[in-house]
């Protein structure tokens, strides 16, 4: 059953890396899986949840802090030592990968396929699940219970950064959909908490004279 599993990973997983690699995408999915693109938004959401006079937007925007360094706990510390999964450019050959670190390269030149695997592992970097995806399925419906109108821009935002893990051959599609449900079991874990505090401190502002 495993090996069955695995094998339509592996699939899945050349599917999105190799069939659908496009120039579209090679510039569009890394832009959208690297979070520093996106801090002045995320900062300037965090304000102005802040800054609102309305207690429950406060109270959220202390307990979004707190989720995702519970899910980053969870995913980092917790599974991905569990699992003990490689990457897929550490355990696969012919692997489209991005590569970061070479920021002084245009796009175009910052993506290499990976070699003929000699080596039944070639690196340490463990995959399963996917961090991003815990982080950002946790956000996602952690946000859609307190902003419900906004929900399906959320989990479109998450589904891309998900997909965009596996376009750059930094993780399978089971990382991401193993990512994506302990993602949610962690917004739903802190859920209960952010109702309970949100109602203590309505009611004991509303009973102030």
């Amino acid at each position: 059953m495993m090996t069955m599993l695995e094998n339509i990973d592996i699939s899945l997983f050349y599917l999105i890396n190799r069939t659908g690699q496009n120039a579209v995408f090679d510039v569009f999915m890394p832009f959208m899986s690297n979070i520093k693109n996106f801090y002045f938004l995320i900062a300037a959401g965090w304000v102005v949840l802040v800054l609102r006079r309305n207690i429950r937007y406060r109270t959220l925007a202390v307990f979004i802090i707190l989720l995702i360094c519970f899910s980053e706990w969870v995913s980092s510390d917790l599974l991905k030592p569990v699992f003990g999964r490689p990457r897929p450019y550490h355990a696969l050959s012919n692997v489209h990968k991005y590569e970061r670190m070479e920021r002084q390269k245009p796009i175009s030149e910052r993506w290499h396929i990976t070699p003929e695997l000699k080596e039944t592992i070639r690196g340490q970097s463990l995959s399963l699940p996917s961090s991003h995806a815990t982080n950002i399925f946790a956000a996602a419906l952690f946000l859609s219970f307190y902003l419900r109108k906004l929900w399906p821009f959320f989990y479109l935002i998450a589904c891309i950064v998900g997909y965009s893990r596996v376009y750059l051959g930094v993780h399978f599609p089971f990382d991401v959909l193993v990512g994506a449900m302990a993602g949610t079991l962690c917004g739903l874990i802190l859920t209960w908490p952010t109702d309970r505090v949100i109602r203590f401190l309505e009611l004991k502002f509303a009973r102030r004279p």
